[in-house]
């Protein structure tokens, strides 16, 4: 897993497995979701993170017990 934040148009992706998107999902305004031809996940875009996200609830992702710095909102 990969998380990245572009700051040029404000945008948190998260990438959970390679492989080839068929489709793009919108599952609720500015949240997109990569999926294949076997319908699974490769990749979650959060448009506008700032807002969504909240850069309070910005700092630390826990992924597996673990507490991993995220990128910078500023």
């Amino acid at each position: 897993m990969k998380i990245t934040y572009d700051k040029k148009v404000d945008a948190l992706n998260v990438s959970i497995r390679p492989g080839t998107v068929a489709k793009t999902v919108e599952v609720a305004p500015e949240v997109l979701l990569d999926i294949d031809k076997k319908g699974r996940i490769l990749n979650l875009e959060i448009l506008g993170a700032k807002e969504k996200v909240g850069a309070r609830n910005f700092s630390t992702v826990n992924i597996g017990g673990t507490l991993v710095p995220m990128p910078s909102l500023a």
